[in-house]
């Protein structure tokens, strides 16, 4: 026998006054006389919740659907707390109940999507998405969620057509105008997202993200000043506000003379390698210099710049006394704050250990050949899909010539080259003795004794830019703010040329006019 109204209402009004601890007992004890009421239960449930009891709250919402298994409400609310704990599986089937009990529960249909998006289920996730907005056509959240789901399919088209959805359903929905802003710098319309960020802040002048991805793009425009100065507010956006400061408290650098300075790694390993190239100035401006640097990258840097303490481990840097620290991220901000400061870009920063590059040679028999170092994807990047090559596709530009390719490329990629031998009869060297990811040293080494680099926009290009070893780059069509707009130069690495599509992912002119180049500079 189910509660009546009145013991309802009166619930209800409780809990809407936020008295929750009086509603829960109030619900209690209506329990006691009707044991059997999944309403009540369900009411329990939202009041655990607002006492921030959630695992009470899921008992009380089980306690609902073992009661009436047509309880939507109760399956819906079952599948918000299941998400918020982890137990994704339960939570898709509990939504799945929610939206079989009612089959025009929009919220049920939205939510399902957003767990199924992230559970890389991207076509249901869109169903979900659009079941809700034919439902509920002014449904921008929904329109929002399926311009995301997009996204991870790389369809870009159909993200900038949701996104756009949601805004002109809800002008100011700063979360749809900031992933429009973002979709449209990706589909090469960048001036066109700078006014819509600028229109975010005009709404919400706190929104960090819209000053973040601004400062992105003032970069790429190569306004320096500006651009460095908003780089800043990475600290307030995923993934960088979850990094792990060495020093939380201490006086940050502001390029003070005669100082002790302590600068740590923020960021992935090819950023690291952009940011060395600006610490030997750092060195020049201080009394002494201490880094923080990924350990795979220690013995490069303390060969190449003397005078400078380097530390692969986290312990033994924060021991260093120090006066001020920074994050290397912010070097920039100090020394590359106009066009003209980046004539002070060293050629060749980091050196590879030279008895080893002679090892190599003799071991992979490289004597007197022309060898080629490849690399054609980049592994766990955000922009993966945009920045990589399939193997079969990048080696054709070599068909026909008289080289030797070196495989420069991280990861387990022998199926690869196998399959890329079979079907082109162009072998790709391995070397047995390093480990490309593990050992940079050794690929640096490998870099080294290479006639010339060719590789897509990855951590090999970065190493051999600052090695110094002439590299030829393909960019995608909008490529990241490091390698600005058109330029066939990079301002970081004056051994670089850059190679960039000329449309949206059209890799086939790029690897034309390379095959071009490399018959120029190795053909008989």
């Amino acid at each position: 026998m189910d509660a009546d109204n009145t013991d309802i209402e009166i619930i209800v009004g409780m809990y809407r006054q936020r008295k929750f601890a009086d509603a829960l007992q109030e619900t209690n004890s209506r329990l006691k006389v009707h044991p059997d009421s999944s309403q009540l239960y369900n009411i329990q449930g939202m009041i655990n919740i607002a006492l921030k009891q959630d695992d009470e709250a899921i008992l009380s919402f089980n306690n609902a659907v073992k009661r009436d298994a047509s309880h939507a409400s109760a399956h819906y609310n079952l599948g918000v707390l299941l998400r918020r704990k982890g137990r994704f599986n339960e939570s898709v089937e509990s939504y799945k109940k929610a939206i079989h009990t009612k089959p025009g529960y929009v919220q049920a249909h939205n939510n399902l999507g957003t767990l199924l998006k992230d559970q890389g289920k991207y076509k249901e996730a869109i169903d979900c998405f659009k079941k809700a907005v034919k439902l509920k056509p002014d449904h921008y959240t929904a329109y929002y969620n399926m311009g995301l789901t997009y996204l991870n399919l790389s369809d870009n088209k159909e993200a900038t057509s949701a996104f756009k959805k949601a805004v002109d359903i809800q002008p100011n929905h700063t979360l749809s105008l900031n992933s429009l802003a973002e979709v449209l710098h990706l589909t090469g319309k960048t001036n066109d997202a700078i006014e819509i960020l600028k229109k975010i802040i005009k709404i919400k002048p706190d929104f960090d993200k819209a000053y973040f991805n601004l400062s992105l793009m003032k970069l790429i425009f190569s306004n320096f000043k500006e651009g460095w100065q908003q780089y800043e507010y990475r600290w307030k956006v995923k993934p960088f506000r979850e990094v792990k400061w060495p020093f939380a408290r201490e006086e940050m650098w502001n390029n003070e003379e005669g100082k002790r300075v302590s600068l740590w790694k923020e960021q992935g390993i090819g950023d690291e390698i952009i940011f060395l190239g600006l610490v030997p100035e750092a060195k020049e401006r201080s009394q002494s210099l201490a880094v923080y640097i990924d350990p795979r990258l220690v013995p490069l840097c303390e060969r190449s710049m003397p005078g400078i303490k380097f530390f692969g481990d986290t312990k033994e840097f924060e021991k260093q006394a120090f006066d001020y620290h920074m994050p290397m991220g912010s070097l920039p901000r100090l020394f590359r704050s106009d066009i003209k400061d980046f004539d002070r870009t060293a050629h060749g920063y980091l050196k590879a250990d030279k008895l080893r590059v002679d090892i190599l040679r003799r071991e992979m028999g490289l004597e007197d050949k022309r060898v080629i170092g490849i690399s054609w994807k980049s592994i766990r990047s955000l922009t993966t899909s945009k920045k990589s090559m399939m193997l079969k596709d990048f080696g054709m530009m070599f068909k026909g010539m008289d080289v030797v390719l070196l495989n420069l490329q991280y990861g387990d990629v022998q199926e690869e080259i196998d399959e890329f031998t079979q079907a082109t009869g162009i072998e790709i060297l391995q070397c047995e003795s390093v480990d490309n990811r593990e050992d940079l040293d050794g690929l640096a080494a490998l870099i080294e004794l290479c006639d010339l680099v060719v590789s897509t926009s990855n951590i090999t290009i970065h190493l051999a830019g600052a090695l110094g070893k002439e590299t030829w780059v393909l960019l995608p069509y909008v490529a990241n703010f490091w390698w600005l707009l058109d330029r066939t130069d990079s301002i970081w690495y004056p051994a670089l040329r850059l190679y960039r599509q000329k449309t949206l992912d059209d890799w086939d002119g790029v690897l034309s006019n390379i095959n071009k180049d490399l018959q120029k500079k190795f053909g008989e």
